[in-house]
């Protein structure tokens, strides 16, 4: 770990208290160097610092005396109470030794923190690995015993029921273009990229608290909670739990400029349970954003009905899509026409809650409406003929989320 930092501290160092730096392994080898012709040279009085555990000053008699060293200080680096290589400062000895604990604690700090950083990204690529493995499970080939295990090695217990959560964080890319151009030329947009993320998954953890909550993410603009229920579970009251916490933190994110859209999965009772939540939430989404059209919160059980058409052989699915709306597909204002339909037969075939909910002028409804007789041949005023039209967009809007998944 020190030979990856050692040549930041030395410049850092040495760029704050104007005299050259240098860092050794415990081996008295330099590993980096303000000036760089030094390193891989020996240190040789990196040596006797480490083995006396104590920091060391040599002037210019003797300097000459020991290899690659000049007149200066050269301070033993410990950490975790062993001593892994030394700072030296080139200087008069007077005059450098003042700043011989302030490049040591410098160079301590700056280790320490990195191993709490790889410690830190060590837990998520773990905590990441048990998740993709819980989305993998199956009761028959998998070894349910071994998931546990690794739960347990993590802190988790996975026999409590949990219930699944995504977070698709809306158009991230855009977000992260515009934070580019902004601070292009003033300051390093990277690091307001990097404080941005880590705001919004401690946002996350903010709601879904309990220290059995399973957050990760998946990229860089997904989330997934795995939260932790109480063994007394009632659906309805888990459901308006989760989606006021849902509501709360699309509230918190959209201060930071940024929208999601959340889906909320089935209650797993076990790991099999678990598994098929994990993928309820991600169908939700998925259809939810489909259907919408904007972020908002999905709850699978909303998409009964869409669940029930999604097991429809495929080729029949198909012939049937085609077979009823492929016709309206080829206008280039079927997004529309698609969404009047689904409008008009969820407002029970009323014109005023119809256009109310399209926010569009009843004469306006009727055009679409009209058109889409024309176009299709069939009376949308027949609960029957209507039906099928909605089934059919349905249907092609679950096999276009279900491309997208695959």
């Amino acid at each position: 770990m020190l030979d990856k930092l050692a040549q930041e501290i030395a410049k850092t160092t040495s760029e704050v208290i104007g005299h050259d730096v240098l860092i050794t392994d415990q081996h008295g080898i330099v590993l980096g160097s303000s000036d760089p012709s030094r390193i891989g040279t020996l240190h040789q009085a990196s040596l006797g610092a480490i083995f006396r555990r104590k920091e060391m000053t040599h002037n210019e008699m003797v300097s000459r005396t020991m290899t690659g060293v000049k007149p200066g200080m050269t301070i033993p680096i410990e950490l975790s109470g062993e001593f892994i290589g030394t700072v030296g400062i080139t200087g008069e000895p007077n005059k450098v030794e003042k700043f011989g604990m302030l490049a040591k604690k410098y160079a301590e700090i700056l280790l320490r923190e990195e191993i709490i950083n790889k410690s830190s990204l060590l837990r998520e690529r773990a905590l990441q690995s048990l998740v993709q493995e819980i989305a993998v499970f199956d009761p028959i080939h998998s070894d349910e015993m071994l998931l546990l295990t690794r739960g347990r090695e993590l802190g988790y217990d996975l026999k409590p029921p949990r219930i699944t959560i995504v977070i698709d964080l809306f158009q991230f890319n855009h977000v992260t273009s515009e934070i580019h151009q902004q601070l292009l030329k003033k300051d390093s947009p990277e690091m307001h990229i990097q404080s941005l993320k880590m705001d919004i998954e401690s946002r996350v953890k903010k709601f879904f608290s309990n220290n059995q909550d399973i957050t990760v993410s998946l990229g860089s603009d997904k989330y997934v909670v795995l939260h932790i229920l109480d063994n007394e579970i009632h659906e309805e009251e888990v459901y308006e739990t989760v989606k006021n916490k849902c509501n709360e933190l699309i509230s918190e994110l959209k201060e930071l400029g940024v929208h999601a859209s959340i889906g909320i999965g089935t209650i797993g009772n076990d790991l099999t349970g678990l598994n098929e939540s994990y993928h309820a939430a991600w169908r939700a989404i998925r259809i939810g954003k489909k259907m919408a059209n904007h972020p908002d919160i999905f709850y699978i059980k909303d998409f009964v009905l869409e669940e029930l058409l999604s097991h429809i052989h495929k080729n029949n699915a198909r012939r049937f899509v085609e077979e009823t709306v492929t016709e309206l597909k080829q206008c280039p204002d079927y997004n529309e026409l698609f969404r009047t339909i689904l409008a008009w037969c969820e407002s029970s075939l009323s014109p005023i809650n119809c256009s109310k909910e399209l926010n569009i002028h009843r004469n306006t409804l009727f055009y679409r409406l009209n058109k889409i007789e024309q176009i299709t041949r069939m009376n949308l005023r027949n609960f029957r003929e209507a039906l099928t039209l909605y089934l059919a967009v349905k249907i092609m809007l679950i096999l276009e989320s279900e491309s997208k998944e695959n």
